[in-house]
């Protein structure tokens, strides 16, 4: 590379499209932009992608200046002049020769050189008007006017990057339903850096994408082997980050070691009361890790920080065994806990609650620390300490292990303390539907206390006694531990705890049938918590009541409740009573016979249950999805989940409640009618030894014995679909158009699941609505796949199996782009490119990666078909088809080589000569640069011969 022009790239660039534009519009505005971000990140990169795309604006007077691998600080002077072509120009004859002249001057890898880089910089500026300077820095360089853009990890592109950068390594690797997987899993274990995830990407030559995945723990092993042209200290992730550490001072190398003990991302209190440096103010120290680039920083109402795993990998290297750290971190979390324990009861529940959610990583790491060192007093503390914060947030199936483990260490702790341990244990089986282990829990723990003589003991007592009993259907038992309950804290005039018995009482005579005592209690129990302003109660309470609605069968009234329990318990992070509004909102669905959004909800409300570990309600979830099995119609299917949730009640001593043994009962009548006996008792013997991912994964191929007993199945409409050019999409025949899709999203959606494969709801929002909220992505998604599903006539064209949404290929359909990518007909593929993939759409990262990916799938169809008529002596089709190639990328050098050959292979060297020139011209005006030597030797003896013969002519 000459010097100051811009290097040569030696691999394509992918994804960053959003960030390239973001850059240019600071570029645009202001004088001094510096790119940040960590080692590997993408700096150089993308400031060389938008030099090249900025090189026509500024007449071609963009220059490169490289401070790798400079360490004097008086070369820097140097360096700059000869980018812009005056060497050894002093720095009077630098700003008089460029003071007029608009001039964009890159100056990359400046972290090791910021004061001399930023002083020169800032001279040039005020004496250069027309200068612009971009700079790459892992930290800003502290300029006056200094923008500093810094870079983000790459987003869904990154898996592109890693497919891409596979395919280079090992020829014909693919992407596919089997590796998608990993691939996905690699990149998020890399934090979407752009280094390490092409160092990872160079193993798949000898490790499947799987492989790789499993051996990222150590990822400071794995990630090397990198490019040997590339800078030394970009060949492996170690070094790029040997770089970063030998820059730093020791204070902020000591806290960067420290900071590995943070799994997660952490708060400034928490780094002050982990971290300890010798004479040196933590939080400064943090700032100057925040603005290397090794600490990202994490805005919201309470700014945290995190580390990059691979930077927390080695920071952990170098922490070198020091346990005291640790120890710190664990003590801090355990101080944490019990803080928030002590305040989940007052006005503040919700903002505990969320920190607890937070930081709920490093909880189990404390924890973890405790166990290792055998310290069965603090085990103890932290699962007493997170037990009733974890049922709110829906997470107790965990805290629950973690309390039945400490209670079975045989090292003794504090009586009280023991005692708490036995109350949350039996509680949180009680939830589960654990009865009996409930019950023995909980007599053993509030025999502990009721020696104290505290009257609180006997209400709590029969509190839970009495919701053990309404599991096992003793309703009577129920009613009457319920009330002496109720009684009990209405003497003792506790105000909060009467609101929790009344709402208690409400669910059990919900669940016994008894559905207008149930609203009595209930609506008591709503204007408490109403009026206390508890939004976790009246979360609760509001599903409950929406749930007699929906028994009541008023379905209007239903839908009210339970949407507005449903978005309050996902603004407050409730999981249970989200779960819970999620399972009735899909039997609502499936009275109204939308079984897809049936069948949606009520897969949420299962995961959201089995996340929790209560299976209890799994159960009652399970006969729900039976019924819409039933209606769809899948009668085996039905079967089987009424039998699995029927071995999860016997297994838990619980029967279906009394509210729902109708509902149950009527989908067990359908199956027997629709099935033979035999039939019948194989899918029940299927369920009862099925393990449940293997239930809900299960394809049902088996057809229905009976007629279908609620929706027929309606006849296939084929789909015949273009997306190369502009895009059209014809059902049996008739095209599509506006009115049918409803709006420009279902289309959108379409066109991707068509070339996705099995994907996420998570997934798909990152690449359609990349800046919705939660709540937001589950509305817009779930009316968006219903406008689809209506606009292709079948729900079925869009599955739901295991969490995951894809197009039906089984069904009758074309695809040109699948046609396109399978054939093995390099003429077919050609005439099958009719344009760029969605001519007619733009805007989404995810189709400008996947028309570059087809694009290139092109050209290499093209040149090999060429090729393969020039090897056959059909010099005008390889021609034409050379030709084409140039118009389709005009810098294809490959391309214009071959044409250079073949017009010099049939005498016509005027049209070789025009050829290179046109070449020539590209190159020059678009990349800064000049033909290979490979192709200016094809026409050097032409030129050479022209020269001599216009000699002759002058001659004569």
């Amino acid at each position: 590379m000459a010097t100051g022009q811009l290097p040569g790239r030696s691999s394509s660039f992918v994804g960053r499209e959003t960030e390239l534009t973001q850059l240019g519009e600071l570029v645009g505005r202001h004088r001094l932009v510096t790119v940040t971000g960590p080692g590997g990140g993408g700096k150089s990169r993308l400031a060389l992608m938008l030099a090249e795309r900025l090189r026509s604006a500024y007449a071609g007077r963009v220059r490169w200046v490289e401070l790798a691998e400079l360490t004097d600080p008086t070369t820097v002077l140097t360096a700059v002049a000869d980018a812009l072509e005056l060497p050894g120009a002093t720095e009077e004859e630098l700003t008089s020769r460029s003071a007029q002249q608009p001039t964009l001057l890159v100056i990359d890898n400046c972290e090791h050189l910021l004061v001399p880089v930023a002083q020169l910089i800032g001279r040039l500026l005020r004496a250069c008007p027309e200068l612009t300077v971009l700079a790459t820095s892992q930290e800003p360089l502290g300029s006056a006017g200094e923008v500093v853009f810094a870079v983000p990890p790459m987003g869904a592109a990154a898996e592109a990057l890693f497919v891409e950068r596979a395919r280079a390594a090992s020829y014909g690797f693919e992407q596919s339903n089997a590796n998608t997987g990993d691939i996905a899993l690699i990149c998020q274990r890399l934090d979407g850096i752009p280094l390490a995830i092409e160092l990872a990407a160079a193993w798949v030559p000898v490790l499947s994408p799987a492989q790789i995945a499993d051996r990222l723990n150590d990822s400071l092993r794995v990630l090397t082997g990198g490019d040997r042209d590339a800078m030394p200290r970009h060949r492996t992730l170690r070094d790029a980050l040997d770089w970063s550490w030998n820059l730093m001072e020791h204070p902020e190398r000591d806290l960067l070691a420290q900071l590995a003990v943070f799994q997660s991302g952490f708060t400034v209190d928490a780094v002050e009361a982990v971290a300890v440096l010798d004479g040196t103010d933590v939080l400064h120290s943090l700032s100057r890790l925040v603005n290397r680039s090794l600490v990202m920083v994490q805005q919201g109402p309470e700014v945290r920080y995190r580390l990059l795993e691979t930077v927390r990998q080695y920071a952990a290297d170098k922490l070198a065994g020091d346990t005291r750290p640790a120890r710190r971190h664990a003590q801090y979390m355990l101080k944490l806990v019990e803080q928030a324990a002590s305040r989940l009861e007052s006005a503040e529940q919700q903002d505990w609650l969320d920190l607890l959610s937070i930081e709920w990583q490093s909880i189990r790491e404390a924890r973890r620390w405790f166990l290792q060192r055998d310290d069965v007093e603090s085990v103890t503390r932290v699962a007493v300490g997170v037990w009733w914060g974890s049922y709110l947030l829906g997470r107790f199936g965990e805290v629950r292990e973690w309390l039945e483990e400490a209670l079975r260490r045989p090292c003794a702790v504090p009586v009280d303390l023991r005692a708490d341990a036995l109350i949350a244990a039996g509680t949180l089986a009680h939830l589960q539907g654990d009865a009996s282990h409930a019950e023995s829990r909980l007599r053993a723990g509030f025999s502990a206390y009721r020696d104290a003589g505290d009257p609180s003991v006997a209400a709590m007592e029969l509190h839970w006694l009495g919701g053990v009993a309404m599991r096992r259907g003793e309703y009577a038992e129920a009613r009457r531990l319920g009330e002496r309950c109720l009684e009990l804290w209405r003497e003792i005039g506790n105000r909060a705890k009467v609101s929790r018995a009344l709402d208690y009482q409400g669910m059990r005579e919900l669940l016994a049938g008894e559905l207008d005592l149930a609203e009595v209690l209930l609506r008591e129990a709503r204007a408490r918590y109403e009026s206390d302003r508890d939004s976790e109660g009246l979360g609760w309470v509001t599903v409950l009541l929406g749930g007699i609605a929906h028994y009541r069968g008023e379905q209007a009234v239903a839908r009210v409740m339970l949407q507005e329990a449903r978005e309050r318990s996902q603004t407050n992070q409730q999981l249970t009573t989200l779960a819970w509004s999620l399972q009735l909102l899909g039997q609502e669905a499936r009275r109204d016979g939308d079984l897809d959004e049936a069948a949606g909800l009520l897969a949420e409300s299962l995961r959201l249950h089995r996340d929790a570990g209560n299976r209890w309600r799994m159960a009652t979830v399970l006969e729900g999805l039976a019924a819409v099995a039933i209606a769809q119609p899948d009668v085996p299917q039905a079967v089987r989940l009424i039998s699995h949730a029927a071995l999860i009640r016997e297994q838990l001593g619980t029967p279906v409640p009394a509210v729902e043994r109708a509902d149950v009962t009527a989908v067990i009548e359908a199956a027997r009618v629709a099935l033979p006996s035999a039939q019948y008792r194989t899918y029940w013997a299927e369920g009862e030894v099925f393990d449940l991912d293997r239930l809900l994964g299960e394809e049902s191929t088996a057809r229905p014995a009976a007629a279908p007993l609620t929706i027929a199945e309606s006849r296939v409409e084929p789909l015949q679909v273009v997306a190369l050019g502009s895009s059209e999409v014809r059902r049996n025949d008739t095209v599509l158009d506006v009115a049918d899709w409803g709006y420009a999203k279902p289309r959108e959606l379409f066109f991707y699941l068509l070339g996705s494969g099995p994907v996420s709801k998570d997934q798909i929002g990152a690449e359609l609505w990349p800046d919705a909220s939660a709540t937001s992505l589950r509305n817009s998604f779930h009316s968006c796949l219903h406008q689809l599903r209506k606009t292709l006539g079948r729900s079925d064209w869009v599955t739901f199996r295991r969490g995951r949404y894809e197009f039906n290929h089984s069904l009758d359909h074309t695809y040109d782009v699948a046609i396109f990518e399978s054939t093995l007909d390099r003429q077919e593929a050609v005439e099958l490119y009719r344009g760029e993939y969605l001519a007619d759409l733009s805007g989404p990262l995810w189709i400008e990666t996947r028309r570059q990916n087809l694009r290139r799938y092109f050209e290499r169809a093209l040149l090999q078909l060429a090729e393969s008529h020039r090897a056959a002596g059909r010099t005008a089709e390889a021609i034409a088809l050379y030709e084409r190639a140039v118009s389709h990328d005009p810098l294809l050098e490959s391309a214009h080589q071959a044409l250079i050959r073949l017009h010099l292979s049939q005498g016509d060297r005027a049209q070789a000569v025009r050829q290179y020139n046109d070449l020539v011209a590209r190159l020059a005006d678009d990349l800064n640069t000049t033909p290979s030597v490979q192709t200016t030797a094809l026409i050097h003896p032409v030129l050479r011969s022209k020269g001599a013969a216009s000699q002759r002519t002058n001659a004569i």
